[in-house]
């Protein structure tokens, strides 16, 4: 069965309480940084504006941003989601904190539900539990990452470090990076030292196949080093020492790699990111394009993307679905994400080892 992205039904904005709402209430922002004390924070949700009479969308809406209201070329009112420590001095900021359209805010979760009129008041097994099969979840992956390749989708991954502990799991990444199903990759220092190391020494953090080897454990640093003497990844690949893997792919593919840094390192490679704002700011250039993120075994990564992410993007005009995705192999783990706020989200409970090399066999033929 072919795919097909669920419909946007927008608010029927003839009832009583929004066509009776009044304008939202707009505050100018008077020092850097500092919203007004009635600062109204959006959600991953859409979020409409009424500005002059009219319910304006909010095209990116995200966790824990504002809205700003601006003019755009044609003289309309529009609304632009900045971080609190983005706004500026003049910046006309929306003000409110309900959200059922009593301030002319509305928040509005129903857009892509779907009608149950004909589905059975009791249904066993009627959706997912601990007791659905696995295979039902990948076939419904296979079609959306097929839809997304095939309309021009943007499809941006979030990898923790376990991916790169395993030469199959490796090549089954690069190989999604070969054949067009990934589109940024959003990770640390770690997992990246972990791909270049196995793709230079055959070891991570000096070990090989569990089995320590003399010397080896100064692999790690001397990745690194290698790296930075190059100057750059893209150096460091093109010079021939770094024979696979997933930075390979993604560098040959041009397929943009984030590389947020952590308090934890003691040693970065070139490219990554030390400051925090400015890792989350290479972060969101990707989520707010994103149609599909998946997430892999990286609580802190997960939850940061995730958080950035809205639930739904405005694509050549229309508004669809975004497809968030969590896998990781402890129940804890995926459930932090929708603990966080962000409730639009499919989780996997398993080894995303085995995960990715499943999600490779089932779209690569």
């Amino acid at each position: 069965m072919t795919f097909k992205l669920p419909k946007f039904t927008p608010p029927d904005f003839s009832l009583d309480f929004l066509a009776n709402a009044p304008d939202c209430k707009i505050e100018e922002v008077t020092k850097e940084g500092v919203a007004h004390k009635n600062y109204h924070a959006l959600s991953i949700y859409p979020e409409y504006f009424k500005i002059k009479g009219k319910w304006v969308l909010a095209t990116e809406s995200r966790m824990d941003s504002v809205a700003i209201v601006l003019l755009n070329y044609n003289g309309d009112n529009v609304i632009q989601i900045v971080e609190f420590r983005n706004l500026k001095v003049h910046d006309m900021v929306v003000v409110g904190r309900t959200e059922d359209g009593s301030e002319g805010i509305y928040m509005y979760t129903r857009g892509f539900a779907i009608n149950s009129v004909d589905i059975d008041t009791f249904a066993f097994r009627g959706g997912r539990s601990r007791e659905t099969a696995f295979s039902r979840d990948y076939d419904e992956l296979y079609k959306i990452m097929q839809y997304e390749k095939e309309h021009a989708g943007k499809i941006v991954w979030v990898l923790g470090p376990s991916i790169a502990l395993d030469d199959k799991s490796r090549a089954a990444f690069a190989s999604l990076v070969e054949n067009g199903y990934v589109h940024a990759v959003l990770s640390g220092n770690t997992m990246a030292t972990y791909d270049l190391e196995k793709a230079m020494f055959k070891t991570i953090s000096g070990q090989d196949t569990f089995e320590s080897r003399e010397t080896a454990h100064y692999n790690y640093i001397a990745t690194i080093n290698d790296a930075r003497r190059f100057g750059s990844l893209k150096e460091l690949i093109n010079s021939g020492k770094v024979k696979d893997g997933i930075l390979k792919a993604c560098v040959e593919n041009d397929v943009p790699l984030v590389l947020a840094g952590s308090v934890r390192d003691r040693y970065t490679l070139p490219n990554v990111y030390d400051n925090v704002y400015e890792s989350q700011d290479a972060m969101r250039k990707h989520t707010r394009k994103a149609t599909m993120l998946i997430c892999l075994s990286s609580v802190l990564h997960t939850i940061a993307a995730g958080n950035m992410t809205p639930s739904y993007t405005v694509k050549d005009g229309i508004v669809r679905p975004v497809y968030i995705y969590s896998i990781d192999i402890q129940e804890f783990s995926v459930n932090k994400l929708s603990d966080r706020g962000t409730l639009e989200v499919k989780t996997l409970v398993t080894n995303i080892q085995d995960f990715i090399v499943n999600v490779a066999d089932g779209l690569i033929k």
